[in-house]
């Protein structure tokens, strides 16, 4: 896959504020974990509730494959599956103490947070400048607007500057992609003096897909991580991603502001993670491996 760096102004960052749903509030089964010693420098800088209790109460919503869903079949919650799941319960190991997943409205887990009812969130939650104000975010992924074709159509669009002119259909209820699709038009095919893309509004992702299947549409647009678990578990062989996506936004760990000291115990975590090479092993049992971070940063700076 040829790469060049699009990137979407700050404005149309701050539009993408959607996060995946939840539901009600349920406690799910503790991963098994590494018991917690004396020995594990990680799990003496948890703060001391934490560590003398050995478990970590991790927000997060089984409805986003492949960050967390239920397998098909099952509405059973102890058995969500997924990245998020995964590297959750690598860190709790990490760390030497259990993780309990606790499921809530998406709404209710930053409330969550500053009443103490949740240590940390792990749902696929995006890290922008508006959370700041109250979480620190652990950032673990990028995520951003990701053009894709059916398979069929792949060489028409080596790069994303070869879909300005093209139809891209997108969901007309999705403001923030919109937006990146007009930035995308104005900082790329205007820059190059190519024609903007024309939209294609649908009522949906489905609609989008009907649109692109029928050839009503060259192109469509959705979430990074989403497209590339439909591309690689749901429809393999039927759909091919278009370079990067168009914007950059990373995705991190939620914790209270008041949590320094779990914030950076997560944060070294995740960094002996990376590391050891059980992040990136993650990241490619699940097809995410090109939107992983390189370093681990908090709020989008270099972690100290």
């Amino acid at each position: 896959m040829r790469k060049s760096a699009m990137w979407v102004s700050t404005a149309v960052v701050a539009a993408l504020l959607a996060g995946c749903g939840g539901n009600a509030d349920e406690p799910a089964a503790p991963s098994s974990s590494n018991s917690s010693s004396s020995d594990n420098p990680l799990n003496a800088m948890l703060p001391d509730a934490i560590r003398k209790s050995g478990r970590l109460n991790v927000g997060n919503s089984p409805v986003y494959p492949p960050m967390s869903y239920l397998p098909e079949g099952t509405e059973d919650r102890e058995k969500r599956q997924g990245f998020d799941v995964d590297l959750a319960r690598a860190i709790g190991d990490k760390l030497g103490v259990e993780v309990t997943f606790v499921t809530q409205e998406y709404e209710q887990y930053i409330p969550s947070l500053a009443t103490g009812r949740l240590d940390m969130v792990h749902s696929a939650m995006q890290d922008l400048e508006t959370r700041r104000e109250t979480v620190d975010f652990i950032d673990y992924y990028t995520t951003g607007p990701q053009l894709f074709s059916l398979a069929d159509k792949a060489d028409r669009f080596p790069t994303e500057a070869d879909v300005c002119g093209q139809k891209v259909a997108v969901d007309s209820g999705d403001t923030g992609y919109r937006n990146a699709l007009t930035e995308f038009s104005k900082n790329v095919c205007a820059t190059a003096g190519k024609p903007a893309v024309e939209e294609v509004t649908t009522n949906g992702t489905a609609d989008a897909l009907l649109q692109l299947e029928q050839g009503r549409a060259d192109v469509s647009i959705r979430g990074a991580e989403s497209i590339r678990y439909v591309v690689n578990e749901q429809s393999p062989g039927k759909y091919a991603l278009i370079g990067k996506p168009i914007a950059e936004i990373p995705v991190g760990i939620a914790v209270s502001k008041n949590q320094n000291q779990l914030r950076d115990a997560v944060a070294a975590a995740l960094k002996a993670l990376m590391e050891d090479g059980g992040y990136a092993k993650i990241g490619e049992k699940w097809g995410l491996q090109d939107i992983l971070r390189p370093a681990v940063t908090i709020n989008g700076q270099p972690a100290s």
